[in-house]
């Protein structure tokens, strides 16, 4: 009699046939179905260039917005699920700001133009880009406190996903922008993020064979002659934080040829020059690298922060490609201008130092981690440094354009109580960063968080509590508050 706990019954005549059909029929049926997999849907191609429907700023950002003459930008840097709570809770303590005076009182979550992000942060931003004041009621239940990691982990594990992922067209990355647009997105594409009218975002990935920086804007995608309107925005997000190793990249495919993009004359400027120590060339030709469809007919995306891990590359770039940051401001349709807002929600943690208190050699992972870690501090000390030195030259050209005459304090910054009658831009930069909490003990415990996609409640709470409490006792932030009382 068989037994009925066995799928298959060894024992008798074509025994050896029952055997072979039992161990090797499912994995036959398997590939079979990985073999039918359908190519998980690309990146559409687009016909000709639309400037009047294009996912930029003069698209997204309402026209009443570009009046005023306040930019606020906010960087947002990476580290999983740990930067995006720090940088929602900025996001919370801005919402909760409020200036003016009676009946013309607004909130600073209201003024945010432009946001730009990197691998965790991207979850913080592209949601509220796509549904504004919805994230301080539905972000923390669907992402922030989610495990997100088990579930990512259970999707690989479920057999009915195995065919797919035999495919050499699905990968770990696809599956895990699925999950995102089915708990945070909703098949939300970039043309919906258009018509919210919410703040610039801008979502960056590294492409993997160039190393340069890739950015989720029309600019972008016309080199490469991709309709981004119709991309989901899971899929930006999940190449933002596709960690290598951990996830396959996400794969563009370049039409390159078919749109009919043509250089734009900041870069064919740059290029004649030659200049290969200039920034505005490297910036050129990384760029343009994209249109070798020859060489790269497919782009593969890992996480943004192995190019740059904070998000102010993209400010600086845009910036680069001007003269001045006048002309740079009237390109944007903010020439009326006055005061430029850039705030860095910086989730970075501290070097692991338990390898040098050993004398034993360090594991694989921990030289892994270090060989990953270590040079992105560095780059991104530097990179705050780039931003910190620009900012002074922009404001000194920004009195000396105004004033007709050069305009200088002791600190190398131009002194606007030098000349009352000079106009000039005033420029904030204010870095939110873990070292700044007050508290020792807790600073010690927010540079001890995990860089991963799932954390307690507790940890969650503490790094919502930080982004508040940091961006609230910044002085720089506090000097912002007090001259938009005045």
């Amino acid at each position: 009699m068989k037994d009925r706990n066995h799928c298959c019954d060894y024992s008798g005549e074509g025994a050896r046939l029952s055997a072979v059909l039992c161990l090797y029929l499912p994995l036959f049926i398997l590939l079979q179905l990985s073999g039918c997999a359908t190519t998980y849907p690309v990146n559409p191609p687009l016909k000709h260039i639309d400037e009047e429907t294009a996912y930029n700023y003069q698209n997204v950002v309402e026209q009443s917005d570009k009046g005023s003459n306040v930019l606020l930008m906010l960087a947002f840097s990476g580290g999983g699920t740990r930067a995006a709570a720090f940088s929602y809770g900025v996001l919370k303590e801005l919402s909760e700001t409020e200036l003016g005076r009676e009946r013309h009182k607004y909130r600073l979550s209201d003024e945010v133009d432009v946001i730009t992000s990197v691998s965790g942060g991207s979850f913080t931003s592209a949601y509220f880009g796509l549904y504004g004041d919805r994230i301080f009621k539905d972000f923390e239940h669907d992402f922030l406190r989610r495990n997100v990691q088990g579930e990512l982990t259970g999707q690989v594990l479920n057999p009915f996903n195995w065919p797919r992922l035999l495919s050499p067209f699905y990968t770990r990355a696809d599956m895990a922008s699925e999950l995102y647009d089915e708990i945070l997105f909703h098949h939300a594409t970039y043309a919906d993020m258009i018509k919210t009218h919410g703040p610039f975002v801008i979502i960056n990935a590294t492409e993997m064979t160039l190393g340069t920086r890739y950015q989720f804007t029309q600019n972008y995608a016309d080199i490469i002659c991709s309709d981004l309107s119709q991309l989901p925005v899971s899929r930006a997000v999940t190449a933002s934080s596709a960690v290598p190793i951990l996830f396959s990249p996400i794969t563009l495919t370049n039409h390159a040829g078919e749109c009919g993009w043509q250089q734009p004359a900041w870069m064919r400027a740059a290029l004649d020059t030659q200049d290969r120590s200039s920034r505005l060339y490297n910036l050129a030709t990384g760029m343009l690298a994209l249109e070798n469809r020859e060489d790269h007919p497919y782009l593969h995306l890992f996480d943004g922060g192995l190019a740059d891990n904070l998000g102010l590359r993209a400010m600086l770039d845009g910036v680069l490609r001007y003269n001045s940051i006048d002309e740079a401001l009237k390109a944007l349709g903010m020439e009326k201008t006055r005061k430029v807002v850039i705030i860095l929600v910086n989730a970075e943690t501290a070097l692991d130092v338990e390898s040098s208190r050993k004398m034993q050699s360090p594991t694989f992972a921990a030289a892994l981690g270090a060989a990953t870690s270590v040079p992105l501090q560095r780059y991104s000390f530097e990179t705050v440094a780039l931003m910190k030195d620009r900012l002074a030259d922009w404001q000194q050209e920004s009195y000396e354009s105004a004033c007709g005459k050069t305009v200088q304090s002791e600190k190398g910054m131009a002194d606007k109580s030098a000349d009352t009658e000079c106009k000039g831009v005033d420029f904030h930069f204010i870095e939110v960063n873990f070292s700044e909490h007050p508290d020792p003990a807790e600073r010690d415990y927010l540079k001890r968080l995990p860089t991963s996609f799932v954390l307690t409640d507790e940890a969650v709470d503490r790094l919502i509590a930080a982004g508040r409490l940091v961006l609230r006792n910044n002085a720089e932030y506090q000097r912002l508050l007090s001259e938009a009382a005045q």
